[in-house]
């Protein structure tokens, strides 16, 4: 699984495309005057990049009678799964034990037959750029069952792999998706017997950082597109 993971990122290719359809053709036509013709085209730039940082919330639940009793079986819990990060490869700056959230069920509005009286949310964060640590960790965390920490497996606890560093693949991916509408304008003007002037608008789009596909939420696709307007001579 591993390597068949290496060979995909490392296949992963930069793709740019031009996006033309007859609506956006035809908003270039409406635009032409007997004096200044223009078109109106778009550039879509799309590049897939593996996640760069990874956050795991790692929640687990205790309950008890006794506050005494509830404060040493968290305190233990905490050292045993910071242990198994460490285990994993990862290190204090990589994790982050939370205070515990913890309910009194005898102070709720309706009492309930419950078996503790006090519940107990706990959370150990971590947020690190370890990616393969993490992976390989969440795929050990069952191992946290042996010293009674049952993981909560829940969309608050679930893992999320990010892509931060946008800014520095930005000026490249607009470079290349406004070079790949100017494509696109020359062909419209080479069709109807004129050339490609200067612009009259451009509007760079939003970016866009979608998984690159369900179930490969580490690879990331980022998606720019933008909208430039040219005027065009004879």
């Amino acid at each position: 699984m591993k390597n068949s993971r290496k060979r995909l990122v490392a296949s992963l290719i930069f793709s740019c495309a031009v996006v033309i359809s007859s609506v956006i053709i035809a908003a270039g036509l409406s635009n032409i005057s007997p004096d200044r013709r223009t078109v109106s085209v778009r550039g879509l730039c799309e590049r897939e990049v593996p996640a760069d940082t990874v956050v795991w919330p790692i929640v687990y639940t205790f309950g008890s009678n006794s506050l005494t009793e509830l404060h040493s079986i968290i305190t233990s819990a905490a050292d045993n799964v910071t242990a198994f990060l460490e285990d994993n490869g990862l290190s204090s700056g990589d994790y982050t034990v939370q205070a515990p959230v913890i309910t009194d069920l005898s102070t709720e509005r309706y009492g309930t037959e419950a078996k503790w009286r006090y519940i107990s949310r706990n959370t150990v964060l971590v947020r690190t750029k370890k990616i393969q640590e993490v992976k390989d960790a969440v795929s050990r965390s069952i191992e946290l069952m042996e010293d009674g920490i049952a993981v909560t497996a829940d969309y608050s606890s679930s893992v999320q792999f990010l892509f931060t560093g946008l800014n520095d693949i930005k000026p490249e991916m607009i470079a290349s998706a406004t070079e790949n509408a100017r494509e696109a304008a020359e062909q419209f003007a080479r069709d109807s017997g004129s050339r490609v002037g200067k612009i009259k608008n451009a509007t760079q789009g939003l970016f866009s950082i979608d998984d690159a596909a369900p179930g490969l939420s580490d690879i990331k696709t980022v998606r720019v597109v933008t909208s430039v307007e040219y005027y065009l001579a004879d």
